[in-house]
């Protein structure tokens, strides 16, 4: 069976998070054409950010350059949370797309990485307040501090209630 994966050549680079000034016309596009909702956002005091750079270093931001610009194409979900709490100059991990830009491969990323990863990765209530007991022992044994600061604030970007937290 052959790849429907388009090849496209891609650098790591640290860049300052101003630079990639939107997101590329062809994901706007699918967002307007499939009327895609903003996706909400934990609440940057409950996120220890040293944590949300060091996965970023594992899922850095696609951007593709054209017309002069840096246009997010890939991860953009790690984009917008970038935007919404970092300071423009802020250096981020960039995997720098080059060559021919495919339009439909990347839309379907987008939409893949919008809808599908979401409904396939779900948790339900009581999975993600088992999580939480799983998180500190990981964060422990890696010797980093909890993703999140508190039980609560944990809660709140799972958007678990508080009696399922107890109870969990």
């Amino acid at each position: 069976m052959a790849s429907t994966t388009p090849q496209f050549h891609s650098q790591t680079q640290l860049l300052p998070l101003g630079e990639i000034s939107e997101l590329h016309e062809t994901l706007q596009n699918a967002r307007k054409k499939y009327q895609l909702p903003p996706l909400a956002q934990p609440n940057q005091a409950d996120i220890h950010l040293a944590h949300v750079r060091t996965l970023m270093e594992v899922f850095p931001i696609f951007a593709h350059r054209s017309r002069n610009k840096l246009r997010c194409v890939g991860n953009v979900r790690f984009w917008e949370l970038c935007r919404a709490w970092l300071d423009p100059d802020q250096m981020v991990p960039v995997n720098l797309v080059s060559g021919r830009f495919k339009a439909d491969f990347w839309a379907r990323n987008y939409l893949l990485e919008t809808y599908y990863a979401n409904v396939l990765f779900g948790l339900n209530a009581d999975d993600g307040a088992s999580l939480y007991h799983l998180s500190k022992e990981w964060a422990s044994d890696m010797e980093l501090h909890p993703i999140f600061p508190s039980k609560a604030a944990y809660g709140r970007a799972m958007r678990i209630g508080k009696g399922r937290m107890a109870r969990g």
